[in-house]
């Protein structure tokens, strides 16, 4: 057995084991802030920066919030 392919694709196991549990805990954080907004009627914007990709969310649907 080759070696060098078991180590690649372990890497990629782990990477996108990784990637699950970021993406859980982005979900989590997002339904939170929904909870948040909705429950204790606050004004909430959450904005995650992955990889130079953004995700963001916002309580109010009026286009210049948040400042």
């Amino acid at each position: 057995m080759d070696t060098t392919n078991v180590k690649r694709n372990d890497g990629g196991k782990r990477r996108k084991r990784k990637n699950e549990v970021i993406n859980k805990g982005k979900d989590t954080l997002i339904k939170k802030a929904y909870e948040l907004g909705e429950f204790d009627g606050m004004d909430v914007a959450l904005i995650i920066c992955k990889h130079g990709r953004y995700t963001t969310y916002r309580s109010r649907d009026h286009k210049p919030w948040p400042p």
